[in-house]
């Protein structure tokens, strides 16, 4: 019996048709947009999210190194008086082309709102490992001192004499020294600050060149009065902000500035001032700016904000009526956290800002996040030296 082609050929074996094939394709398509979609999202959000966790970092990191020089400014001057704290403290540095001229003051706030610039921080203190960090003096030659009590003073110390003001906060006037020596058998009161090599105490009674003398040593306008210790090492550190990096550079060691955190865009800082003379009763105002006569001895602490800006790149805002990521304007909370004054923005590349909400290019500053850090640091040092 012959077979017909139905039986040669069954159905299952004879292929898809081509709708088959098309919506196969269809469905294919479909699922890969939603894969492609999902992967897209979970891209943004996951990059959003590690930005963040990066400005916390930078944020916390550069407020915590702030906050380190803050709580150590003052240290070996911090119970001057106020004839004597706000000197001007001029010096010798043999490594140096111009001569050295400091305030001896804890912390100084270099306010630049008027330049809608990041503000500046200076801070200054000693690192003397001994309790001790004043005595009284007497003048003996330009080149010896003749203290009450020179325990805690070593060779390779730096020291700040400072004679007897007279004509208000700040009058004193003040030199920076270098101990040479400071163990005269037959003289325990004397310290020297020769100009040569002598045995340094720190670096195991090696002998070093001084850096700071000089020659002849200190003027005749130094009768008595008092000495301060800044240890071997002073720092006074300048924080400021370039390119959005946090950064500092020490003034008494070569000026070269270090960066800290990047993605600081602005920094702010105020002074917490006694305006009460009673040292009982603490009456703290707040500004920019201390009153005049000023008398750095009142500063009892220092309020700071950071502007932190994410490094990713947001979704812009459709439409004007649609709010960005950062509008308004971040704030900070200044006169003691009394008033919210607005960070003054600008776009990505430090330019004044040009954009709108709404507009998409990556130097429109609204398409990042921000975050502000801000914090108030007690000048210890000050508090307890008064």
């Amino acid at each position: 019996m012959k077979s017909s082609s139905r039986d040669r050929f069954p159905l299952a074996q004879r292929g898809m048709t081509l709708v088959e094939v098309m919506v196969g394709l269809a469905i294919g398509m479909i699922g890969m947009l939603v894969i492609f979609q999902t992967v897209s999202i979970w891209d943004a959000r996951t990059r959003a999210t590690s930005a963040g966790s990066d400005s916390q970092v930078t944020g916390s990191i550069a407020m915590y190194s702030v906050e380190r020089d803050l709580r150590l400014a003052g240290q070996g001057f911090g119970g001057a008086g106020d004839t004597t704290m706000g000197c001007q403290v001029f010096g010798f540095d043999g490594t140096a082309s111009a001569p050295l001229s400091f305030p001896m003051v804890p912390v100084i706030i270099v306010d630049n709102d008027a330049t809608n610039e990041p503000d500046e921080i200076a801070t200054l203190y000693g690192t003397s490992p001994y309790f001790t960090s004043q005595t009284t003096y007497s003048r003996l030659t330009a080149q010896t001192v003749s203290v009450w009590d020179r325990t805690g003073f070593k060779s390779g110390d730096l020291a700040v004499l400072a004679n007897a003001g007279t004509a208000g906060p700040g009058s004193a006037e003040c030199q920076l020294v270098e101990v040479t020596d400071d163990s005269t058998p037959a003289d325990p009161k004397t310290m020297g600050f020769v100009q040569g090599s002598y045995p340094h105490y720190y670096v195991n009674g090696a002998n070093l060149p001084s850096r700071y003398n000089t020659a002849a040593g200190v003027g005749a306008s130094f009768p008595s009065g008092m000495v301060y210790s800044l240890g071997p090492l002073p720092r006074r550190n300048v924080w400021s902000i370039a390119s959005g990096v946090l950064g500092s550079r020490d003034e008494l060691q070569g000026a070269v500035f270090f960066p800290i955190a990047e993605g600081v865009v602005d920094m702010k800082a105020e002074y917490g001032f006694d305006t009460d003379p009673d040292p009982a009763v603490l009456t703290v105002a707040w500004g920019k700016t201390l009153p005049a006569p000023i008398d750095w001895t009142t500063v009892r602490a220092v309020r700071v904000a950071m502007l932190v800006r994410s490094r990713n790149f947001e979704r812009p805002a459709v439409n004007a009526t649609e709010q960005s990521y950062s509008a308004p304007n971040p704030v900070w909370h200044a006169n003691g956290g009394a008033l919210q004054v607005d960070f003054v923005m600008k776009n990505v590349d430090g330019t004044p800002d040009a954009f709108t909400p709404g507009d998409p290019s990556p130097n429109n500053w609204r398409n990042y996040r921000y975050t502000v850090y801000e914090k108030v640091f007690p000048l210890r040092n000050v508090i307890w030296g008064q």
